[in-house]
């Protein structure tokens, strides 16, 4: 093979590996959007279950067996503490459309942490931080700890 031919199928694959990763990075994308939009649904169907029976006890009873019927049809993602960080989500993040912006800018795993931050203006602070500079979610860990309660695992 000449230089040329080398150099030709060396681009040839360097376009093609650029659209390889743009589509790899636009379906994790899109996989994490409807994951956070479907476990803010699902916090918001039992939230709004156990907000209208007005019973505690009955909340706790609903998301134990509920969680052991989704556990067995859909797996662990659906255990009871998962059910219980969807409720919180809903809790923190009431409206659908808060939701929806937020899972265009972080994942379910930023998240799940940012939402145990009690203090609205610090986990808004991390919010903006996490989605600005495009943290890790182990950098939030890190960089939250001395400004804040410890964030659940």
């Amino acid at each position: 093979m000449t230089k040329l031919t080398i150099f030709k199928q060396d681009k040839l694959f360097q376009e093609i590996s650029k659209l390889i990763e743009n589509s790899k990075r636009n379906v994790v994308s899109t996989i994490n959007r409807e994951m956070v939009i479907l476990y803010w649904n699902v916090g918001n169907i039992i939230n709004t279950d156990i907000v209208k029976n007005n019973r505690a006890d009955y909340g706790k009873q609903v998301i134990k067996e509920l969680s052991q019927q989704l556990a067995l049809h859909y797996g662990k993602g659906f255990n009871e503490t998962n059910l219980r960080n969807f409720i919180k989500f809903v809790q923190v993040f009431p409206s659908s459309e808060i939701s929806h912006t937020l899972c265009e800018k972080l994942s379910w795993s930023h998240i799940r942490k940012l939402i145990y931050i009690e203090d609205a203006l610090k986990r808004e602070f991390y919010l903006e931080l996490c989605a600005y500079e495009r943290w890790s979610v182990r950098t939030l860990q890190k960089c939250s700890i001395g400004h804040s309660q410890k964030l659940p695992i």
